[in-house]
């Protein structure tokens, strides 16, 4: 066995998050999960900055919320949040590849899909923003935010009103405005740099402190675990669509339960029905 090939025992990598913890960024997707992990305060902070809506209050929050989809891909969110009845996903964005208008738009259509009970009327789906915060410009002409929304050609380009909306927050934006500030700290590892206090202080708890560093060590153990699973019951659904093994055998290949299993297979026939 090479070593690249090594299984890493829970000690190794617990040893491995701690070793990269101080060079960590609010762009590194599974520590910006970690960071706002059970702060809505923070969520709302950021909000306000990119929505310039300083009475915006978050009413509901989840980091790393997981969007099923039985028939294909499911997604997991890096952060998740609920205003005035509307559902918003904050995306991270290293790469311009992650970034893609076709992923936001399957971004923005899985919330809509996982957003109404069977039956529930359509004038039922919330407003939605999907958010992706990019570590470069995306679309290349210096604007600190980039906003789409459905248009109507034929009628004077009249919004479409589907209350759906994609933002791209510019990373590479470094103005001296709440928003550049928040760019700023974004890309700080360090918190000593950070302009906002109140991300400073909690980047400073999360790296510097013994209680902080178990805290990530955790949180970030649970989202390994999460993502996992996730992997675990795509790789499922895939053999049950095969029919050719049972479903023992795909509880022994996958890691899940055989009533797991069984459970996927009913739900993939009644959708197939």
């Amino acid at each position: 066995m090479t070593r690249d090939m090594e299984v890493k025992t829970p000690e190794q990598i617990r040893e491995k998050i701690l070793a990269k913890i101080p060079e960590f960024k609010l762009m590194d997707d599974t520590y910006m999960s970690a960071f706002f992990n059970g702060r809505r305060d923070l969520i709302e902070f950021v909000l306000r900055i990119i929505m310039n809506d300083d009475k915006l209050v978050v009413t509901n929050d989840k980091t790393q919320k997981v969007l099923k989809n039985l028939q294909g891909r499911s997604l997991i969110l890096d952060v998740d949040a609920i205003f005035d009845n509307k559902e918003v996903d904050i995306e991270v964005q290293q790469e311009n590849k992650g970034a893609k208008p076709k992923r936001a738009r399957f971004h923005s259509s899985m919330m809509d899909a996982n957003a109404l009970l069977p039956d529930q009327d359509f004038d039922k789906l919330p407003e939605t923003y999907v958010i992706f915060i990019t570590s470069r410009d995306y679309w290349g002409k210096g604007l600190p935010v980039y906003t789409a929304d459905r248009r109507i050609k034929e009628l004077d380009m009249m919004p479409f009103g589907d209350e759906q909306h994609i933002i791209y927050v510019n990373g590479e934006n470094a103005s001296d405005t709440p928003l550049g500030k928040l760019m700023h700290d974004f890309k700080c590892s360090q918190p000593k740099d950070m302009y906002y206090k109140n991300l400073a202080d909690r980047a400073n708890h999360l790296k510097n402190s013994e209680g902080g560093r178990e805290e990530m060590c955790k949180i970030m153990d649970e989202i390994s675990a999460d993502r996992e699973r996730q992997r675990a019951v795509r790789i499922a659904i895939n053999l049950i669509n095969r029919g050719k093994d049972t479903a023992q055998e795909i509880a022994d290949l996958t890691g899940l339960t055989v009533e797991e299993i069984e459970q996927l297979a009913a739900q993939l026939a009644s959708i197939t029905a």
